[in-house]
């Protein structure tokens, strides 16, 4: 049986994808000072920030720099290594998907990946405190939700 992929949706969605797909993606490492970044690294889509450890924040600010300075538009996904707890902040900092291995979904078992990602269907695109400041749920899907 081939091996697959779990692809994590801010809307509650658990997609298993063969793990072949994934290898078709571009992967940029989340360690990757975003100054280096060519327009050829995001002229692909869907992008992958790798996560080379749970307490390496960098692949956010990756994130953050590619959505508004280089102005890419496209799906980028989070991988590596992850953690169920930093789902509802992934998707906060507008990650559109997660991906997780076979290895990480198994050592923490599918209850808890989906646990994890329940309450965030509810609660990660809330207010930003401000009604003058849109979420970047909100400008990413042009909303006023």
């Amino acid at each position: 049986m081939p091996e697959v992929i779990y692809l994590l949706q801010p809307d509650g969605v658990v997609e298993e994808l063969q793990a072949q797909t994934a290898t078709l993606y571009k992967y940029i490492d989340g360690e990757t000072d975003p100054a280096t970044v060519t327009p050829s690294d995001v002229n692909f889509d869907p992008l992958v920030i790798s996560f080379n450890g749970v307490a390496d924040g960098r692949g956010f600010s990756l994130l953050s720099a590619l959505r508004q300075s280089a102005g890419f538009s496209g799906r980028i996904y989070a991988g590596g290594l992850l953690n169920p707890d930093q789902l509802s902040f992934a998707f906060q900092c507008g990650f559109d998907g997660v991906l997780v291995s076979p290895d990480r979904w198994e050592s923490y078992g599918a209850d808890c990946w989906q646990s994890s990602l329940n309450p965030m269907v509810d609660l990660s695109y809330s207010l930003t405190g401000s009604q003058s400041v849109q979420s970047i749920w909100q400008q990413r899907h042009a909303t006023d939700q």
